[in-house]
């Protein structure tokens, strides 16, 4: 069985798969003050039922990765494979420094290269929201900006009477108290950003892509886009697979 983490500013998902069968998936918040042995508290207990062949990370927070590469040497005898340089992933990096690109964009980008056609958009939407744009097997760069979560709790915490909410669409665009008027801000407002940075990147690009949308936060936000999007949970999953699948049979070779 393999097992994949994706470990996020907030978060680090993680799931086991049998060959193409998801098995178990989890999420714990991301603690950069946690030890190796802390993790295998947690990690451990989720796991042991499962035998372990191997293992990927792809990791945006270098100590974490750390912490869970000395975790999986330690206590499932297994050296995990981590998403960066050298790593074969089927992609031909477009950037003027290709080292600047996230573990995370990179496995997303798989994933969207060997399920759905190209030219296409990744949108991810986690801690940050990203927009990448994939065609002929080559990642040519994209737009990085505020995640949901990250604006709404930068407006809670800037002011002194907006409360924490929950994300939800109202009823109506135009509402008439303070926490519908939020909602209508933070739900309406990413979406009608996400379709008009869609519209600038086919122009500039001057092609129609097919667009795909992963993270936690993508379910709120992508039902109230105009343009079609395919909505893919799993996608940095499928992503990981296929690269562990082309470093393992490179190895064997």
């Amino acid at each position: 069985m393999l097992l994949l983490f994706d470990v996020g500013n907030s978060n680090i998902s993680f799931a086991i798969y049998n060959d193409d069968e998801l098995i178990n998936k989890w999420r714990i918040k991301t603690d950069i003050n946690k030890t190796a042995d802390e993790y295998s508290i947690i990690l451990g207990n989720l796991i042991k039922d499962y035998s372990i062949d191997g293992i990927v990370i792809a990791s945006v927070v270098p100590i974490v990765t750390s912490l869970l590469s000395a975790f999986c040497v330690k206590y499932l005898n297994t050296e995990p494979l981590v998403i960066g340089p050298g790593i074969k992933t089927g992609l031909d990096i477009k950037l003027n420094n290709p080292k600047e690109i996230g573990a995370d964009l990179i496995a997303s980008a798989v994933g969207a290269k060997v399920k759905y056609p190209q030219p296409s958009i990744i949108i991810d939407m986690g801690t940050a929201t990203t927009i990448s744009l994939l065609d002929k097997n080559c990642f040519n760069g994209g737009v990085l900006m505020p995640g949901v979560e990250t604006s709404l709790f930068g407006l809670v915490t800037k002011t002194a009477l907006l409360p924490h909410i929950d994300i939800k669409a109202p009823k109506n665009i135009i509402e008439r108290e303070t926490v519908a008027c939020m909602q209508s801000g933070i739900v309406f407002g990413n979406s009608a950003m996400l379709d008009g940075m869609i519209d600038l990147i086919e122009a500039e690009f001057g092609e129609k892509c097919f667009i795909i949308a992963t993270g936690g936060l993508a379910k709120y936000i992508i039902p109230h886009c105009k343009h079609q999007i395919k909505l893919d949970k799993h996608l940095i999953y499928d992503g990981l697979r296929e690269i562990y699948s082309k470093n393992t049979l490179i190895e064997a070779k």
